[in-house]
């Protein structure tokens, strides 16, 4: 036999796809009241931590593609989370602002994120979260090793 299925299910792709598929049922729990995704929470407190952050550089921090990351910010600029100004210094850049009624959202939002931070605590602990986090920054350099 070539591979087993223990071996399959045990690998880093199979492992880290249903890691992701299980942080993103516990925030749509805690956030479904308001239709908000992962992405768009990551979007909008970018948008509050760094103001005036340029659209492509958004991308670059919630690792998105360019057509992904447009749809996003359109989506929370239709809804008045934020406004996008041309860059004095680039006419083609777009610089992001948080606006008062995103900072209200981004605040319940954030209680949402917590909340399902506080289930992943009581299932396998902080400690052994915390040091999960460590592997996967160590995991996600490996691409940057290559550059």
């Amino acid at each position: 036999m070539i591979v087993t299925a223990e071996h399959m299910l045990n690998t880093h792709g199979i492992l880290l796809r249903r890691c992701q598929q299980v942080a993103l049922a516990l925030f749509s729990e805690q956030a479904a009241e308001h239709g908000f995704s992962p992405t768009q929470y990551s979007a909008l407190a970018f948008t509050y931590i760094e103001p005036g952050i340029q659209q492509n550089v958004l991308g670059e921090r919630i690792a998105l593609d360019r057509s992904s990351v447009t749809k996003c910010v359109e989506i929370l600029e239709r809804d008045g989370l934020i406004r996008r100004d041309v860059d004095r210094n680039d006419r083609r850049a777009r610089m992001l602002y948080i606006t008062p009624e995103g900072e209200k959202v981004l605040q319940t939002v954030h209680d949402a994120a917590l909340r399902a931070r506080s289930r992943i605590y009581a299932t396998i602990g902080k400690e052994r979260f915390q040091n999960f986090l460590e592997d996967m920054k160590a995991f996600s350099a490996i691409l940057d090793e290559r550059s």
